[in-house]
């Protein structure tokens, strides 16, 4: 059964259709899918992202005890600052993609709803004599989402200046007409995003509260229909479709936005940093420029001169380069881009380019943070 968001039914009417998204059933349209395309890219877009849980780690120790367990330098972190980071296996398969924030008294991790658990768990695994509590919040704390270029000024009209988050993990509380919450910088959608986490019973208040205000200031509720183009055309990678527990994170490419180099040990470290000296993934996630007019879909496998070459994971009309779009795995030995290969579709075939992420580019003045970030 589908996982609803917490804002299921409230969001504004039975205009609103609702479809599934992998493990989700989301608010797909409010409206015509062009304008809200356009918020995302040029305007100022709201999103229910209340798929996200946060977990709360306490203790002493609780900084020394997540540098050894996550794949980025968690030391360099102050209050108020953030980094992206991965919980791995030994094996260096993905547990979790995660954005760690720092508190003066808390490290919070931000993740997938359906991953919260399995977090914890493993986390409650490395636990020995460590002084760590982890608290899971998960369905008591909902994200909203606001993206596109104008996302700044729209949210300072709301709440003040969020100028002070420059970088990706930054964070801080604030005042939503008195409402609190805790404004994030992070992209969805491969621009200028800001998340901004509320306590579950007050996230329709939230809703109701920026849309009310934020529509005459040009923020405007935008559905997942819109928000998968743009994260598709940014190279973003959706866990449960893109890549789940059976993906080394190098064959991801989100290693090089969530592991340092410099740090000591982590979960998974040797096999990452074994696969960088002697050799590189068998597959990767990589773009597709299809050709024609259908959009192909998840399962539809990759042929180059016969010989399966991979499948695809995700796929739509991308409006920015007027063409069907996808990811997919592709094989060592045609995952180099401007490789020619075939995504088969039932009976037919259509030919498609092996290409780098992101599809899109942003202009350098809308991307804030590096697409995928």
């Amino acid at each position: 059964m589908a996982i609803t968001l917490l804002l299921h039914g409230k969001h504004g009417g039975p205009a609103v259709r609702y479809e599934p998204f992998g493990e989700w059933l989301v608010p797909w349209r409010f409206g015509a899918f062009e304008e809200e395309y356009r918020a995302l890219r040029a305007g100022a877009a709201l999103i229910d992202y209340s798929t996200q849980a946060l977990l709360e780690c306490r203790g002493a120790d609780r900084t020394s005890f997540l540098q050894r367990l996550l794949t980025n330098d968690l030391m360099r972190l102050s209050p108020g600052s953030g980094c992206r980071a991965a919980l791995l296996t030994p094996s260096a398969k993905l547990l979790a993609e995660l954005l760690v924030l720092a508190d003066t008294e808390a490290l919070w991790l931000l993740c997938d709803l359906p991953r919260a658990a399995v977090v914890a768990q493993a986390l409650e695994q490395y636990r020995f004599s460590d002084q760590v509590t982890v608290t899971n919040h998960e369905r008591r704390q909902a994200v909203l989402a606001l993206e596109g270029p104008r996302t700044i000024e729209r949210l300072t009209a709301l709440a003040g200046t969020v100028a002070s988050l420059p970088a990706t993990g930054d964070h801080r509380a604030a005042s939503l007409q008195g409402l609190p919450v805790r404004l994030i910088r992070h992209t969805v959608a491969g621009g200028i995003g800001v998340l901004c986490a509320v306590d579950a019973d007050q996230v329709e208040s939230a809703w109701e509260l920026l849309t009310r205000r934020g529509r005459p200031q040009g923020l405007a509720p935008v559905g997942w229909e819109a928000l998968n183009t743009a994260r598709i055309e940014a190279g973003i990678p959706w866990l449960g479709l893109d890549m789940d527990e059976t993906t080394l994170l190098p064959e991801t490419g989100l290693q090089a936005l969530t592991v340092s180099e410099t740090k000591g040990c982590y979960v998974g470290q040797e096999v990452i940093a074994r696969m960088q000296t002697y050799g590189s993934a068998s597959k990767k996630l990589m773009g597709l420029l299809v050709e024609g007019a259908d959009v192909v879909e998840r399962g539809d496998r990759l042929v180059r001169d016969g010989h399966e070459v991979g499948w695809v994971t995700s796929g739509c009309y991308s409006p920015a380069l007027q063409r069907p779009i996808a990811m997919g795995y592709v094989k060592r030995g045609a995952y180099e881009a401007g490789t020619s290969v075939e995504i088969v579709r039932g009976s037919r075939r259509v030919a498609a380019t092996v290409a780098e992420r992101p599809l899109v580019r942003l202009p350098a003045s809308s991307a804030g943070t590096p697409a995928g970030a």
